[in-house]
């Protein structure tokens, strides 16, 4: 623990507190105060003119630290300020060689003119606090002792002629004699003053109630070789323990001991209630045997405190797992440098070029004319150069600068050292050139070398060499929340809450040019939430069934319900696909993806199961019904699914999915007590899905609010499933081409 400490003189004692406390030590009033707001207390001493007063920031905010901050405030006070001791200013440290040759007796002289017994001894100007109490107490008829609390330090008679002479005289040798051992009495007893005026600070403005749980009663020995009950009380927090041990009699004489970690052992425990604040009697048996029992006490609660914190950490581990994860420190994959000058060809000869000739024995170069790059800004999405816009000159146009972006398709990392990625530019004359990406850009190893690269953007200069960040785990992951407010799914609770996760890995395992094969890998999965919505929400309700053999465990009878029932009334939806096929509309923004994959979604079965009893009424037999209980089960359905999707990215903020597929389901395992039952209807789903997306805060977080619209229609029953949902998506890094542009 750090204290941040400063020490000012002040025009005036200010109190930015609304509680401080006062109190007058040896003459003189101090003040202290607490201000919650900055965790900052001061002490201060108030003088005619100024006011000296020191100040204390506690950084750390565990309750102990203030504890500790009191001891330092005592023991800064005692060295630093001056106290009014027999009218002069002086420092505790200096009172142990203080001379009391001048000290006098005002006692009245009536008091000695005949010696009665208990006169108490008043000295001018003698400090209130620590310093002893003289009186004279009388032995018999002839004699009198002079005492110093219970000691005597002199005798007189009533022979003494000026008993007043005679005593200050005595004073003064016992005084001198023993001043070094009442300086260290007067010290301590000054401490004692600022910590009682601290305490009363710390009780009335800062200690937290109710934190501490009472734990056991012990009697203990003080250090006077007293017993009194104490009663204990513990309190774990951030992975310590403290302990509040109060005077039974007095619950206001309380001190908190510690903080002590869930680990500490038994011996240093009880050597440190024992001297942490000195009250307790050292070496005594009883007091190490009670306080051995209190630690033991403690042992169960510390064992119950490290459970909850290692679940604790565990949870937190997984809950703020992507979060951790985001927040990592960058890495990179790799590292792109410009080449200065880059040759140009001709566009028909490579254009006539045949798939199965030699990538470079057609190529004809133009000597006579290059491209001389400047700079080159590269925007990378989904593992892609979404955007190359290059900034260059042609060798015989030097004067004029040129653009040149790739209006046509993007480029997988991968394909970066591919010499089949072209792209053509026309000079002034009206003369088309075809230049390589190769040609232009090295994308080459830093420390490890991938191609899994962060949705960014950067820009490459001349003799610049651009580290590429690595992407993370998390930014494959996004979190969606929908709910279905509008109720456009009659089915169903209009208060539907839908938690969905989804995960894109791209892949760009092949590109030319337009075409991409195995674009990327999906996946996804689906939970409905209910909270205390009706019994019949999102489940199927078969017929009820009849126990005919008494019996609720097994029943011969079989069911059957509609298979578009099953996608309908799901509890969980999950699915993977992969895109064999990709074709980049680039003018509009737009990845067209023929995707094939597998769908398995859970849905719960409910039924009542009725017995029948004959009883007759009015002579006549009567079959009566009864619910003997309401049974469920839930079935397991894996499909296949095909679809064409429609990946819109307009611009970096929002984005849309728009999904045309075919599905179907069958019941392929069930947890049903061994019902027979079955699904009727095996006709497939075609399925029109639109997901729009948009970023509400880009420049601070990739969050932003999700849309779903569309539905399931079955080409057997032509029943149609609608949706619209709503919702709040986190970490859309991976669907929302939305860029950070890094250095």
């Amino acid at each position: 623990m750090k204290y941040l400490l400063s020490a000012c003189l002040m025009v005036s004692l200010s109190f930015y507190g609304q509680n401080p406390k006062t109190k007058t030590i040896l003459g003189d009033e101090y003040a202290v105060n607490y201000k919650k707001e900055s965790n900052e207390f001061e002490i201060c001493k108030k003088m005619d003119s100024a006011s000296e007063c020191y100040k204390w920031i506690i950084e750390n905010e565990d309750e102990f630290s203030f504890m500790k901050a009191l001891d330092s405030v005592t023991e800064k006070a005692i060295e630093t300020y001056k106290f009014n001791f027999f009218s002069e200013e002086k420092k505790l440290s200096e009172l142990s060689a203080y001379d009391y040759s001048n000290i006098k007796i005002i006692s009245s002289p009536e008091a000695f003119n005949e010696l009665g017994d208990n006169i108490k001894l008043e000295i001018d100007k003698a400090p209130t606090s620590g310093f002893p109490k003289f009186t004279i107490k009388k032995k018999d008829n002839d004699n009198y002792v002079v005492t110093s609390n219970k000691d005597s330090i002199g005798n007189l008679t009533k022979e003494t002629g000026d008993y007043k002479k005679a005593i200050n005289s005595m004073l003064i040798s016992y005084l001198n004699t023993n001043k070094a051992t009442l300086g260290e009495t007067i010290t301590a007893n000054v401490k004692t003053d600022f910590m009682e005026l601290l305490k009363e600070l710390y009780n009335t403005s800062i200690v937290k109630t109710g934190n501490y749980v009472y734990l056991t009663t012990k009697e203990l020995t003080d250090t006077n070789s007293t017993k009194n009950l104490h009663n204990f009380h513990y309190l774990i927090k951030n992975k310590n323990i403290y302990v509040r041990i109060c005077d039974v009699k007095d619950e206001k004489e309380c001190d908190v001991y510690g903080p002590y970690n869930l680990s500490v052992p038994e011996n240093e425990f009880i050597y440190s209630i024992i001297n942490q604040h000195g009250k307790f009697k050292d070496g005594d048996t009883d007091n190490q045997e009670a306080i051995s029992k209190v630690y033991h006490k403690l042992v169960i609660k510390k064992q119950d405190a490290q459970t909850s914190a290692l679940k604790k950490e565990m949870n937190d581990s997984i809950t703020n797992i992507f979060e951790k994860i985001e927040n990592a420190k960058n890495t990179f994959s790799g590292q792109i440098v410009i080449n200065k000058r880059a040759k140009l060809y001709h566009k028909k000869l490579i254009k006539r070029r045949a798939l199965w000739k030699d990538k470079y024995s057609d190529l004809e170069t133009h000597p006579e004319t290059e491209l001389i790059v400047d700079s080159v800004n590269i925007r990378f999405f989904n593992n892609r150069a979404d955007n190359i816009t290059i900034v260059g000159r042609l060798s015989n146009d030097k004067k004029n600068t040129k653009v040149f972006t790739n209006r046509m398709y993007s480029l997988p990392l991968r394909e970066f050292n591919n010499r089949s990625q072209t792209y053509t530019l026309t000079d002034k004359e009206g003369n088309q050139y075809t230049y390589y990406y190769d040609d232009i850009l090295d994308y080459l190893p830093y420390k490890k070398f991938n191609y899994a690269v962060k949705n960014a953007e950067i820009k490459i200069g001349d003799k610049d060499s651009v580290r590429v960040i690595e992407r993370k785990i998390g930014d494959y992951f996004t979190g969606i929340f929908f709910s279905d407010f509008l109720g456009l799914n009659s089915n169903n609770n209009n208060n539907l809450i839908i938690a969905e996760g989804r995960i894109r890995i791209p892949w760009n395992l092949r590109n030319i040019r337009r075409w991409t094969w195995v674009d990327n890998i999906t996946a996804y999965a689906s939970v409905n939430l209910f909270s205390g919505f009706e019994n019949s929400s999102r489940k199927v309700e078969l017929d009820d069934m009849l126990d005919t053999e008494e019996s609720s465990g097994t029943n011969s009878q079989k069911f059957k319900t509609d298979n578009f029932n099953l996608l309908v009334n799901n509890n969980i939806d999950a699915g993977i696909l992969v895109t064999p096929l990709t074709y980049e509309w680039k003018g509009a923004s737009t990845f067209i993806h023929l995707r094939y994959g597998l769908r398995f979604i859970r849905t719960g079965i409910e039924y009542n199961l009725k017995t029948q009893d004959t009883i007759s009424v009015n002579n006549t037999p009567t079959v009566q019904e009864t619910l003997k209980e309401r049974k469920g089960f839930q079935v397991f359905s894996v499909g296949q699914e095909a679809e064409i999707n429609f990946e819109i990215r307009p611009q970096s903020s929002v984005g849309a999915d728009v999904t045309f597929g075919l599905n179907w389901f069958r019941a392929n395992g069930t947890n049903k007590n061994d019902l027979g039952f079955y699904t009727t209807n095996n006709a497939p789903n075609l399925k029109l899905m639109a997901n729009i997306y948009a970023l509400t805060n880009s420049e601070k977080s990739n969050s932003g609010v999700y849309f779903r619209f569309g539905g399931h229609y079955n080409l057997g029953s032509y029943k149609v499933f609608p949706q619209m949902m709503v919702g709040y998506a986190t970490n859309l890094s991976s669907f929302v081409n939305k860029l950070k542009k890094e250095n």
